[in-house]
């Protein structure tokens, strides 16, 4: 309820909701960031550098992130939990994803890179890699090439040796690693070495209780990879047998959520010319998934597109003006989405109201 209330920007409802029940430090860090209330903020600030639990600093840098759709305010969160000694893989991780949702992959592989030399365990190493082959950032290809050799070189099983593995399920983690090797095949134009990494997934018995999503993440790459070659059909039909079916273990842990498939399965009908089945995927596809704030901003952009193509005036403005504040500080190279959006943001609020 204080959620919903939340991402009405019922700010008064939602704190009354929670204040039957009392707020924890992420509750007040969330108010403090919604009511502009500089000097709470620098307090809870200060606390978050030794006092908070670095649990509750998460939370804070999640709450102000996803529900305010803050990611700036939420970062200075994420900066504090980093600095802190206590579980600087997992602070690092968090505050790279705050970053890559707000377009700055440089910044936010440095934090990613942080993340992997304090891990004990491949995940900031395959989370840096799903999201380097995103389809909307422009990750140069050196880079790319360098983080696919970094991959290829790991092995899930010398880590799990040492140590276990975090995840709720064996053998996630080797499966998470063949989808990001597949994804990043395909944006360096290898058909395939991506085809590879599917087929593998695809492989797995159906006794291996990862059999299920890993086909799944296999539909993932194929339908990147044929929206890659421009054949957007092909998409839509590699992704016909992801239906969310998530076992409850996974439901919550990406990539296997399908954060990822839904989003190519939106650009997929968009190229279609299915506006209707696009909108409702992306509407109704990313509400409080594991990877709703990677997902956010482009997103928006392409709901504010088929708003506009659909006259609905009002509702595109909303979306553009939204997806300028989340990337207002993103990586040059993404600018010209940036300056798109804002002139279609002066185009419509130019226009008289019908």
């Amino acid at each position: 309820m204080m959620h919903l209330a939340v991402s009405e920007d019922d700010i008064v409802k939602a704190e009354s909701l929670i204040t039957r029940v009392g707020k924890d430090y992420a509750d007040s860090a969330m108010f403090a960031a919604a009511k502009g209330d500089s000097a709470l903020t620098a307090r809870l600030l200060g606390e978050a550098k030794d006092s908070a639990g670095i649990g509750l600093v998460f939370n804070a840098a999640w709450q102000i992130g996803e529900w305010l759709e803050q990611p700036a305010a939420a970062e200075r969160f994420a900066r504090v939990a980093a600095a802190r000694p206590e579980r600087p893989a997992q602070a690092n991780t968090v505050l790279a994803q705050n970053l890559v949702s707000q377009g700055r992959w440089t910044a936010g592989d440095s934090a990613f890179r942080r993340a992997m030399g304090a891990a004990t365990d491949g995940v900031p190493r395959l989370k840096r890699g799903i999201a380097a082959a995103l389809p909307f950032l422009e990750v140069p290809r050196p880079e790319l090439e360098a983080i696919s050799a970094d991959l290829s070189a790991w092995d899930p099983a010398a880590d799990q040796s040492s140590g276990p593995l975090r995840g709720p399920v064996a053998g996630m983690l080797p499966a998470a690693r063949l989808f990001a090797l597949g994804l990043l095949a395909v944006r360096l134009n290898q058909p395939e070495a991506a085809a590879r990494a599917a087929a593998q997934l695809e492989a797995l018995p159906d006794t291996d209780p990862i059999a299920g999503p890993a086909r799944s993440l296999a539909a993932a790459v194929r339908a990147d990879l044929a929206l890659r070659a421009r054949r957007p059909a092909d998409a839509v039909a590699a992704l016909s047998g992801v239906r969310g079916a998530v076992p409850l273990s996974l439901s919550g842990v990406s990539p296997f959520s399908e954060d990822y498939a839904r989003f190519l399965r939106g650009e997929a009908l968009i190229a279609l010319g299915k506006d209707d089945d696009a909108q409702r995927w992306l509407e109704n596809g990313f509400g409080g998934t594991p990877d709703v704030l990677t997902f956010r901003a482009p997103v928006l952009f392409r709901l504010g597109d088929i708003y506009e193509r659909k006259g609905e005036r009002q509702k595109a403005i909303d979306a553009y003006a939204r997806f300028v504040r989340l990337w207002s500080a993103c990586d040059a190279p993404l600018r010209p989405a940036v300056e798109d959006a804002r002139a279609r943001l002066a185009r419509l609020t130019a226009e008289p109201r019908s």
